[in-house]
């Protein structure tokens, strides 16, 4: 991996990462809806604007229905869950559930697709699961019901990233990435538009409140999607996909910098193992699972 594409794939996990920490930050303010409203309305724009500078076309008489299902399940649906959950789980806790996509999509895949689970899928699935369980049950104190709830909604979240990646391979194969992003962002803006007024406080929304939804809008979602088509077109979609196991990290780290959540032996215990199983699943490390297992 060159250094550049290196600094690529550090940026946007780090990128990616941060944007629990906003959610969390803008989502007391601006309730789940009216968060997505911002981030999608600004992150469509902003991909919108990269579309007619690079005239990219958007084909939107091939590919209008593709777009509706991926803007209301891949982008409206989870990002109302994530931001409904970080109201009562911490940012870390969070990123880490959210981790687990790659796990959804291996599912949806052999139940959809029929594609084989392979002993690697397999094995990355049930360390993943062994992971939410050391993450929700090794805690100070008990999760109580709120706190489950919300670990649920990021795993639906999970749910959707992965129903959607399978469809877009199926459905959407042919469509531009970057008219992807634009068009489902867009979608999403447009879904949750009579919806986001009424999760508004009462009381002034803060300039960091804002400054977070402008942040998610504009770094965590179009200039985030742009980093990523650099590093599949440079590095193949496999290894572009190891951002996944990066975004923790840095979900974490900027939990423990920013907002001063606690790093615990269960959140490290459950991170690691449910990295682990993502890798497995993604196939990252299928050579030294075979060998392991042979």
């Amino acid at each position: 991996m060159r250094p550049a594409d290196l600094a690529r794939l550090l940026v946007l996990a780090a990128t990616w990462g941060a944007s629990y920490l906003f959610m969390r930050i803008a989502v007391p303010h601006v309730g789940a809806a009216g968060m997505v409203e911002g981030r999608t309305l600004l992150g469509g724009l902003f991909m919108a604007a990269y579309l007619a500078v690079t005239r990219t076309p958007l084909a939107l008489a091939r590919h209008w229905r593709g777009y509706l299902v991926l803007g209301v399940v891949g982008v409206a649906l989870p990002f109302w869950l994530i931001g409904t959950a970080v109201k009562t789980i911490d940012a870390s806790t969070a990123a880490i559930l959210n981790a687990t996509s790659p796990v959804f999509s291996a599912l949806v895949a052999a139940a959809w697709l029929g594609e084989r689970l392979t002993l690697e899928k397999a094995g990355g699935i049930a360390l993943s699961v062994a992971g939410i369980a050391l993450l929700v049950g090794w805690t100070p104190k008990p999760m109580g019901a709120h706190e489950l709830l919300a670990c649920s909604l990021s795993l639906a979240a999970c749910a959707c990233y992965g129903f959607v990646s399978v469809f877009t391979k199926v459905r959407l194969k042919d469509a531009p990435p970057a008219a992807l992003s634009a068009a489902s962002c867009l979608v999403a803006a447009g879904a949750v538009a009579p919806f986001a007024p009424f999760g508004v406080a009462l009381a002034p929304v803060p300039a960091g409140a804002w400054g977070s939804l402008a942040a998610l809008g504009i770094a965590c979602t179009g200039i985030a999607f742009i980093l990523y088509y650099r590093l599949i077109a440079d590095l193949g979609p496999v290894r572009a996909t190891t951002v996944t196991l990066l975004i923790p990290v840095f979900g974490i780290f900027w939990g423990v910098a920013f907002l001063g959540e606690p790093v615990t032996p269960g959140r490290l215990a459950g991170a690691a193992t449910v990295l682990a199983g993502c890798a497995l699943a993604l196939g990252l490390v299928a050579p030294w699972f075979r060998r392991l297992s042979g």
